[in-house]
């Protein structure tokens, strides 16, 4: 039988978002509870009256940095690992691109926001909640705990680092938002947390079953393809729905980053940009942020983004494959391309026809329109057309 790797997290560690715990431990529950994950644990109910959840990752408000804020960080082990160390620069930057925030990375003599260890004091992964490593008393106590990095499965190390970075900006674990949907087979929840874990009902409950109160709190709906979900086996719900090691960021992981720290506005297309090319940094939206101009799956689309509806499109969904959306501001045209099908050469399949005015702007609206400007002239828009 295959063994189990968790990590397990305590509040002791000032409040840390997981502890540490990376002992093999035979599975004796099920046949099916055999494979080889790993899980971060941690009490997150007494940060209750804090909890927010924003487009389906769950933060607390109270934790999270100064928006645009570069966040200095170190490594305090005593024997430099300077392989794992690159990695962690490498992935952890993910987060960055649909962050406004900086990570920097300092001396160890330098005082740090963030203060990375691989080993000591237990194993595994753990993190210190948002802003309260800065807090820490001294500056040789790590904040998070990222190890032993593993040497065979790089997909799992980058998965721990995102989900440990995720908690340093202030996330917490998905499934206990309020809109989670999970039909836990309590029974077998029970049994398996206590051959596992040694845990009372009680402690399984606190841990992992219990949802954090709706008040206080601004969320849609659940999202188990977040990196900060734990992994459930499907053998421990009623309908035989589980939730797998996620080890990437999720779409809502990204929207819902960016929403809590957004990068500043942009409301022009620039020539020759392709929109779904554009890094969320030069993500196109109204200048009073209501609203958004996307592009995915062969759609462009304008976004509403306090009411989450679409409330413009166009292009061609059954075209979605390598399809792309440009503008030419030397013809004033906008464009979209896509394949029906994998491997399929592209056509155009919209165009906006206003190929007469080059050297317009495009540009996104207060009110939503998406309006295509030549000379401080209006001549299309998204409302009305060609004009």
């Amino acid at each position: 039988m295959k063994t189990l790797k968790i990590t397990i997290a305590s509040l002791a560690l000032i409040l840390s978002s997981c502890d540490s715990n990376n002992a093999e431990v035979d599975i004796k529950t099920s046949s099916s509870l055999n494979e080889e994950i790993r899980m971060c644990l941690f009490d997150e109910m007494n940060l209750q009256n804090n909890f927010t959840s924003k487009s389906n990752v769950a933060i607390t408000t109270n934790r999270t940095w100064r928006n645009g804020q570069i966040i200095t960080v170190k490594f305090v082990d005593s024997i430099e690992n300077y392989a794992a160390q690159e990695k962690v620069k490498k992935y952890a930057s993910e987060w960055t691109k649909y962050a406004n925030l900086t990570f920097k990375y300092v001396p160890k003599n330098e005082f740090a926001d963030i203060r990375i260890a691989f080993t000591g004091s237990g194993a595994g992964g753990w993190s210190a909640l948002g802003t309260l490593s800065s807090y820490s008393s001294s500056q040789n106590e790590a904040s998070m705990r990222l190890g032993p990095l593993k040497a065979d499965d790089e997909s799992s190390n980058i998965g721990l680092i995102l989900h440990e970075f995720g908690h340093a900006l202030g996330l917490v674990h998905e499934q206990t938002s309020p809109a989670a949907n999970i039909n836990w087979n309590l029974p077998k929840v029970y049994k398996y947390y206590k051959d596992l874990m040694a845990w009372s009902n009680e402690d399984v409950d606190r841990w992992v079953i219990k949802k954090h109160v709706d008040y206080d709190t601004d969320y849609s709906t659940y999202d188990p393809l977040s990196i900060m979900h734990y992994y459930i086996d499907k053998a421990l719900t009623t309908d035989g729905v589980g939730v797998p090691e996620t080890k990437e960021l999720s779409i809502l992981d990204m929207k819902s980053i960016n929403k809590w720290y957004p990068f500043p506005i942009v409301s022009v297309l620039e020539s020759g940009q392709s929109i779904r090319d554009l890094p969320w940094s030069k993500r196109i939206k109204s200048p009073n942020g209501k609203y958004s101009l996307e592009f995915n799956n062969g759609l462009l689309q304008i976004i509403d983004l306090n009411e989450n509806n679409v409330i413009w499109k166009v292009g061609d969904y059954n075209y979605r494959y390598k399809s792309n959306c440009y503008f030419e501001s030397t013809t004033g045209n906008i464009i979209i391309k896509g394949a029906r099908f994998a491997g399929f050469p592209t056509s155009i399949t919209w165009v906006s026809n206003t190929s007469g005015f080059p050297g317009a702007e495009l540009y996104l609206r207060d009110d939503g329109n998406l309006e295509l400007i030549q000379n401080g002239i209006v001549r299309w828009s998204s409302k009305n057309g060609k004009i």
